[in-house]
């Protein structure tokens, strides 16, 4: 099927979208509007279509990660996505608490993005958001949520009147596995075609360097690492992602440089009051440097996750025992993160 948008990138730019059937649950054509309407249409823009995309991956790749290493029960999930990228994303056994925490992330960066939830968006929700946001509700471009409750839209208010609600049940329960659809892109003449990544870390069988980890401490690191890796998977590269107790505390996207990325995340996370101490650090390629692992572990960072494959890799790993940092790796063939290009 296919259909116009709103218009593309830009108000001055055309657009179009295209669909076939599929069974996948969590395919955007199966997006509802609360109308009923699917959400691919004319009131529909690039990137509001682009950023749900990137809120689905963050959501599959976490619960899939969560599976993995923590157990079947997967926790309350919220996260937001602005121009592309995660700006904030948390789990927890509270949903109003993640609400709260998902918005706290980073609030100028969340500031109109779009939101996803796998618990019901209910008024409790909205005052968790706006408890987050200094006791206002904040303005979202679109909101999906596997339900909402009966008057929602009129308890937010004005704001509610230029925010997409989408509904898809499937969020309530996100399968055990990543997407197949093919990616593609064209650049100029060309079109370019992948397969999808299906490549989600086990933990348990991850290369280990550096500082050990206790029993209840190990849980905990774990838990935070796999957030961090579905946010950094689906960050535009160069990435280092920062997540604290089931909170993303920093995000530093489309960087140049390894040892950059980490500065920046800290940055980050330092103007929107987090500690970052015992925060756990994802960076989607390996350091080919220590330098990022210094920077990171200066600000109380006790674990990260990173591919392996520097010709440098022994200098970090050792830099990285000297300074109490745990270092989960994998080959960079097997489980680099790169996205966006």
């Amino acid at each position: 099927m296919k259909s116009k948008l709103k218009y593309g990138e830009n108000p001055h730019q055309s657009a179009t979208s295209s669909y076939a059937p599929t069974s996948d649950p969590l395919a955007i054509q199966k997006f509802k509007r609360l109308d009923g309407k699917t959400f691919v249409g004319v009131e529909t823009s690039w990137i509001s279509l682009t950023d749900l995309g990137r809120l689905i991956q963050v959501a599959e790749r976490f619960a899939n990660a969560y599976r993995k290493n923590i157990g079947s029960a997967l926790p309350h999930f919220a996260a937001l996505v602005k121009h592309g990228n995660p700006c904030g994303a948390a789990f927890g056994k509270d949903p109003a608490a993640v609400a709260r925490d998902v918005w706290k992330g980073d609030p100028q960066a969340a500031f109109g993005g779009c939101l996803i939830a796998t618990f019901p968006f209910t008024k409790k929700i909205a005052e968790a958001l706006a408890e987050g946001n200094g006791g206002k509700m904040p303005f979202l471009s679109a909101i999906a949520a596997p339900s909402f409750e009966k008057g929602i839209t009129e308890s937010i208010g004005a704001k509610s009147k230029s925010t997409h609600f989408i509904v898809n049940k499937a969020l309530a329960k996100i399968p055990a596995r990543l997407s197949s659809h093919r990616e593609v892109k064209s650049v100029r003449d060309v079109v370019l075609e992948q397969t999808p990544p299906q490549f989600v870390p086990d933990f348990s069988k991850t290369a280990h360097n550096g500082s050990a980890l206790s029993g209840n401490e190990k849980k905990r690191v774990i838990s935070d690492l796999s957030l961090a890796y579905a946010v950094c998977s689906a960050s535009t590269s160069n990435t280092v992602t920062l997540v604290r107790d089931g909170m993303l505390v920093g995000n530093a996207v489309g960087q140049q440089k390894r040892v950059g990325s980490a500065k920046l995340a800290l940055q980050l996370a330092h103007e929107n009051g987090h500690d970052t101490k015992g925060a756990v650090a994802v960076s989607d390629s390996y350091f080919p440097f220590p330098d990022g692992v210094e920077v990171l572990a200066k600000d109380g960072i006790r674990a990260i996750y990173a591919t392996s494959g520097s010709v440098r890799d022994n200098e970090v790993f050792a830099r990285a025992a000297e300074l109490g940092v745990s270092m989960f790796t994998v080959p960079d063939k097997e489980g680099r993160m790169f996205a966006g290009h």
